[in-house]
């Protein structure tokens, strides 16, 4: 296959990129050559996609697949019409974020956002719910790509949590981190708390079946509980950590933004579809997902290979150790 990827060299399309060279395909990167290095085996191109000289480089060339990660509708419906004539196949990764309900626990009825393809710059309507810019975006994306390819030659991808080597992100890897450090740790929730999880690898495993339609994409029901995710961590690396279960109500009482300040959790009573996903078209299409044990192995290898080793950046997810600290002496008084 000739396979064009937009970006290429940063965790989900760098896994796409990777896995398309290993499989023996011709891959084409196309970025500003400024995320990342670039991958071993695919032709780059340099360039801006918001630049319409640059991106008329790819006019005319004839590829099997098209993947994109793409967020503000107007970029990627620029992408998508001028590929349109020549491609055969866009798979565009949008968001479990495209369904305005969620994560509420009906929230595939209430259906997805409104997006509006035609959307420019980062233009949205002023009565969004809080957060939900992002999913409008998506869905806006979705429809451009929808409209330029049709039904039977684009796969969009609602994806749920990202995970797996080259997570920029950090959420597993600061639970990996936090666990590796060992002592008294704040497991949040409850251990039998059920969790759904994608590695990025299947997602481009996924990508390359050319499976056409709308698929919600993250690992299958009942993949792995809270308390098998953090027991893995600690075995993984060789940690004495000790888990200290703190209630929904507690953490929520004392003010703890769920996602941000503990990756992975938010209080069930506020998120009840939070791994409520309907993968069965997805995996009836052809997904599967590796066990979530590989996944935690391959993220540790990666974050040990980082010289000087994985450290949470700025921005990365994740309790403060004080504040930790100051949680869990609040929940033992």
């Amino acid at each position: 296959m000739e396979i064009l990827v937009f970006g290429g060299t940063v965790f989900l399309s760098r896994a796409v990129a990777e896995l398309g060279v290993a499989r023996g395909h011709n891959v084409t990167t196309f970025n500003r050559g400024s995320s990342g290095p670039p991958v071993d085996g695919a032709r780059t191109i340099t360039g801006d996609r918001t630049d319409p000289d640059d991106l008329a480089a790819l006019a005319g060339t004839s590829y099997d697949l098209v993947f994109d990660t793409g967020y503000l509708p107007e970029v990627v419906r620029t992408s998508a019409e001028l590929l349109a004539p020549s491609a055969g196949h866009y798979a565009f990764t949008s968001s479990i974020n495209a369904y305005s309900g969620w994560p509420q626990a009906d929230y595939q009825q209430q259906g997805s956002y409104d997006g509006d393809p035609d959307a420019v710059g980062e233009q949205v309507p002023d009565d969004l719910p809080e957060g939900g810019e992002y999913g409008w975006r998506k869905v806006g994306a979705e429809r451009a790509v929808l409209r330029a390819f049709g039904e039977d030659r684009c796969s969009l991808l609602r994806a749920g949590l990202i995970v797996g080597p080259n997570d920029r992100v950090g959420r597993l890897p600061w639970w990996l981190h936090r666990v590796a450090r060992g002592g008294p740790t704040l497991a949040p929730g409850a251990p039998s708390d059920e969790l759904r999880l994608i590695d990025a690898r299947d997602i481009a495993e996924f990508a390359l079946q050319l499976a056409a339609g709308t698929f919600e994409v993250t690992g299958p029901a009942h993949q792995i509980s809270r308390g098998q995710l953090l027991a893995e961590a600690r075995e993984i690396t060789a940690s004495d950590a000790e888990f200290v279960w703190v209630g929904d109500n507690y953490l929520a009482q004392a003010g703890v933004a769920g996602w941000t300040e503990l990756p992975l959790w938010i209080p069930a009573a506020e998120a009840p579809g939070l791994w409520a996903s309907d993968t069965t078209p997805a995996e009836a299409a052809g997904l599967a997902c590796r066990p979530v044990r590989d996944t935690l192995l391959d993220t540790w290898d990666w974050m040990r290979s980082i010289p000087g080793g994985w450290q949470p950046a700025e921005r990365t997810p994740g309790l403060a150790p004080e504040r930790e600290q100051e949680l869990l002496a609040g929940w033992r008084g």
